[in-house]
């Protein structure tokens, strides 16, 4: 089977990270090749792992009709050329910009549904459109509706851990809080600075370590994020780490890994399933979420970590206080997490589910 994957962005995002990994696991008998609808830094990511890697160019932000009708004509050369038995498009985006060209070579398009962006307006639409559907998660699955889950909804498969079997931390007794994560509003940055402020109370020596690209659309949120630590007196106790390569590293300086991610005004925000938050169960840190979207399936509350209602700086605060106060606490629940994420998240096993899915459009 050859499979032609189509990304939405190019950043080194989870999403994209997670396309990456579903590629390097592929079965023997699957040839994968593939496209980014935005360049960006996932290109080398891919090339270093063998992976035949196109990008366009000129398809940043929301594309417009004449943008639209170009990378039609574009990506109806590039079925010619690469012959996919099936397109796999990852994210919203890369399956609403292929669709018209699969449609006219009549090749099978599968969407993988990994957040919840445009869900009232443009997700129903397109999940009637493609050949089936893959989601991240059951939440993100489900704001589809009941028709078009039985009609279209291939399978659900979670982001693939990209982390080695063997690799387990012990949460850091020094007290530290941190995340991984692109530094946009939505992903809660800003609350989890804030929650710290309110432990420094409890914890005078509390560390926080905010890991994540800048995103393109918020280029200064990383001095913003600098200037609130430093209003909030948290000064040098704040990392700004920028993209981490070696995550295992990174885990392994925390005590508690923090998903704070929230649903802001237009709609924007909600979590199909964080990989970062399922790497660090992996490690063996405890995690405390928001819970919301798809969260709560890759959170075993009270048992791998904490949900809270919001991302609520005090909400959080109270969550992450007890895994700070008490190491045995918090290592007992980092190992729940590691038993529960090798069981769900192992990239074999998630690969394999969703190749068989791709399979099963192709037959």
């Amino acid at each position: 089977m050859r499979v032609l994957a189509v990304s939405s962005y190019g950043e080194l995002g989870g999403g994209e990270l997670s396309l990456a990994e579903f590629l390097v696991n592929r079965p023997a008998a699957v040839d994968a090749v593939a496209l980014l609808v935005e360049d960006g830094p996932l290109r080398a990511h891919l090339l270093e792992r063998g992976i035949q890697t196109w990008a366009a160019n000129g398809y940043d932000g929301r594309p417009g009709p004449a943008r639209s009708v170009r990378f039609t004509r574009s990506l109806l050369t590039l079925l010619s050329r690469a012959q996919p038995d099936v397109v796999w498009a990852t994210g919203l985006k890369a399956a609403f910009m292929a669709a018209p060209a699969c449609r006219v070579r009549r090749a099978p398009l599968v969407w993988h549904k990994i957040d919840f962006s445009l869900d009232n307006t443009v997700a129903r639409p397109l999940a009637m459109a493609v050949n089936g559907v893959v989601s991240v998660s059951e939440a993100a699955a489900a704001s589809l509706g009941p028709r078009l889950l039985r009609s279209k909804l291939l399978a659900v498969v979670g982001p693939p851990v990209r982390l080695p079997t063997d690799l387990r931390v012990t949460p850091n007794p020094a007290p530290t809080i941190g995340t991984a994560a692109t530094l946009t509003p939505i992903k809660g940055q800003r609350h989890i600075i804030e929650a710290a402020a309110i432990l420094s109370a409890e914890f005078p020596t509390l560390r926080v370590m905010l890991a994540g690209d800048s995103s393109a659309d918020y280029p200064h949120f990383a001095d913003e994020l600098a200037a609130r630590g430093a209003e909030l007196g948290l000064g040098e106790r704040l990392e700004m780490a920028g993209f981490v390569e070696d995550v295992g590293e990174l885990l392994g300086r925390m005590t508690v890994f923090v998903n704070a991610t929230y649903r802001d005004d237009r709609g924007f925000g909600w979590e199909g399933l964080s990989g970062s938050m399922l790497e660090a169960s992996w490690a063996g840190l405890p995690v405390v979420a928001t819970a919301a979207g798809g969260t709560p399936e890759g959170v075993k509350d009270g048992v791998t970590g904490t949900l809270v209602p919001e991302a609520d700086p005090a909400a959080l605060a109270g969550a992450l206080a007890p895994y700070l106060r008490d190491p045995a606490l918090a290592q007992a629940t980092g190992e729940a997490g590691a038993r529960f994420a090798r069981e769900r998240f192992a990239p074999q096993t998630a690969a394999a589910r969703l190749f068989a899915a791709l399979a099963e459009v192709v037959r």
